[in-house]
């Protein structure tokens, strides 16, 4: 985790990212292993076994997901050796397969070496968080990683960006967020008064929220460089 350093002078003083589908295409990543579960069962596909973890009933981490699509097709599994190895297998896939977005490890090591602030604030738990930052080799790069078993909230709920602004020690005002989702980063930035960035290359939902307005708006990480005056 990345040594503390004093506030830059600068209007933003520190930075909150999102992770998924912000630094790193997590999306196709998931999709490539539900395609490999199914495989390893032999049955279903994998865009199918996707919409079950969006689904909500189990979350979108939980590998029960993968239990109850096999239970719906049928699939017999008195042992559970094949929900075990099916699982093994979603995650050890969906961890080797993520890729950084271009432009990320040099822009992020370059605003860590400058003095910025930089926290996480995922909904991913802290453990899966970790092992993804660590295996894109950013981890290091970030005082804190906020996260909802920590907390005990999701976003948007603003508990955990004051959490990483508590951490930055900066105020609203010197404080920027970073992130693909207008409903979890954005409307919530808004609200507090963040400087908010809206990821829109990694917004894989594209569901329009004509009211929520980001700051700025990010075709491709990069931009990022223009919107700080790098």
């Amino acid at each position: 985790m990345s040594d503390i350093k004093e506030p830059l002078p600068g209007p933003v003083k520190g930075i909150i990212f999102d992770m998924d589908n912000t630094l790193y295409n997590f999306f196709d990543a998931k999709i490539l292993a539900c395609e490999r579960v199914c495989e390893t069962i032999g049955a279903g596909n994998g865009q199918e076994l996707f919409r079950y973890f969006l689904s909500g009933k189990r979350g979108f981490e939980n590998p029960e997901n993968i239990r109850d699509y096999m239970t719906d097709l049928g699939v017999s599994d008195e042992s559970e050796s094949l929900f075990k190895n099916a699982s093994c297998i979603y995650e050890d896939v969906k961890l080797s397969s993520i890729t950084l977005y271009p432009g990320v490890p040099e822009l992020i090591r370059e605003l860590h070496e400058s003095g910025m602030r930089l926290t996480i604030v995922t909904d991913a738990d802290s453990i899966q968080a970790k092992k993804r930052l660590t295996k894109l080799e950013l981890y290091d790069y970030f005082e804190s990683v906020i996260t909802p078993d920590v907390t005990g909230k999701r976003k948007p709920d603003p508990l955990n960006f004051f959490s990483a602004m508590e951490v930055m020690n900066t105020t609203p005002e010197e404080t920027m967020v970073v992130g693909d989702s207008p409903k979890r980063e954005i409307e919530p930035g808004n609200k507090l008064g963040l400087t908010t960035v809206y990821a829109k290359y990694g917004d894989w939902l594209k569901t329009p929220f004509p009211s929520i307005k980001p700051d700025h708006v990010l075709e491709k990480f990069y931009d990022l460089r223009t919107i700080l005056d790098l």
